[in-house]
This record gives C-alpha cells, structure tokens and sequence, in this order.
C-alpha cells in the first residue's frame, strides 16, 4: 500500500514540475517576444561591426557598403 502512495506522490511531483518548467519556458518566450516589439517600436536594432569597414551596421536588413571584401 505504500508503495502506491509514493509512486502515486513522485507522478504527482513529476506533473507538477513539468507543468512549472513548462510555464516558465512559454513566459520566457512571451517576454521575448513583447521585448522585440517594444524595441521595434522605438527603432532600436541590433548591430554588429563590418569586419571591412570597421562600422556598425544593423544585423538584419544589412546592405554592401561597396567597399571590396563587404561582407553584406
């Protein structure tokens, strides 16, 4: 009989901490998705430096600087 009760509590435990992980991983990406539109709205855009021409230019979206070798 006892042996039910604890295979009955780590099941329990199981769903419980599952449910959790999995609440927390869709927040997690909720709250990416609201901060990504938030920046969009303020026009703020990652950026990463062109090995070329030592500028900073936006990671999406990025156009051929024209100098030889650009990398976009």
């Amino acid at each position: 009989m006892i042996e039910k009760l604890l295979v009955l509590a780590i099941i329990l435990a199981i769903v419980w901490y599952g449910y959790k992980y999995v609440a927390r991983v869709d927040q997690v990406r909720k709250d990416k998705v609201a901060q990504e539109k938030r920046d969009a709205a303020r026009g703020i855009a990652d950026t990463e430096q062109c090995p070329v021409c030592k500028t900073y230019v936006a990671v999406k979206g990025a156009s051929n600087c024209g100098k030889p070798g650009c990398p976009y």
